[in-house]
């Protein structure tokens, strides 16, 4: 079937509009986070969200609205300067690493104690203050990084782990962790391979079985 040039001309705008509505959708839907759609925002919301959590702690454990109200003003500067202190280091410097997080809880610290003490704020208190919640901050940065890691570690076991499940052999994908057996390998994998990461006989048999009937590894080649 054959089209006039102004047919043609016709389908390539057509399609050239859909491919940019397609892109710019795909655009939203990457940017759906909160915290990657408006950082301040989210920012802030951290902050209420923390000041109205320890309010209702200090309401519980003291009893009394007074205590409540306490709470809130003191945690809410707090939660203030740390993410203050924390979003200004990641603009200066460009990046987020455990500097930052040492700093603002450290300038997070120092504004808590100066905040309950105000001009009498010894030093001694100042220094413990500000060593403690420096020390808290960079151990939820580290905590955070391992499971940041660990999640795409685990990203690359994908369709290895899903083998292993369907052959009732999920016992061994620390094997395949061991030996950095990834998705990409599996088409690749001979006898060899699976026995120097210790795995028996007969679960090597299954695995290369496996591996040559389904037609996506196979594909991959």
């Amino acid at each position: 079937m054959s089209y006039s040039p102004t047919e043609v001309r016709h389908k390539q705008k057509q399609q050239k509009k859909n491919g940019q509505g397609k892109k710019k959708k795909e655009q939203v839907m990457v940017s759906s986070s909160p915290k990657e759609m408006n950082p301040t925002l989210y920012k802030l919301i951290e902050i209420v969200f923390g000041a109205v959590l320890v309010g209702i702690a200090g309401m519980v454990i003291g009893g009394q609205a007074q205590y409540a109200r306490m709470w809130t003003r003191d945690y809410s500067a707090f939660f203030a300067a740390l993410c203050g202190i924390e979003s200004a280091m990641s603009a200066i410097r460009g990046k987020d690493d455990i500097t930052n997080h040492l700093v603002s809880g450290s300038g997070a610290g120092l504004a808590l104690s100066f905040l309950r003490q105000g001009f009498k704020l010894r030093p001694a208190h100042a220094l413990s203050s500000v060593a403690v919640f420096a020390v808290i901050q960079a151990t939820i940065y580290k905590v955070k990084e391992t499971i940041k890691s660990r999640n795409a570690q685990d990203a690359l076991y994908t369709e290895a782990r899903a083998m292993l499940s369907m052959l009732g052999l999920e016992e061994y994908e620390k094997n395949f962790k061991k030996g950095r057996l990834t998705d990409p390998t599996l088409p690749l994998l001979t006898d060899r391979e699976l026995r120097e990461v210790n795995i028996p006989p007969g679960a090597r048999l299954l695995i290369l079985d496996h591996i040559k009937r389904y037609p996506k590894m196979v594909n991959r080649k």
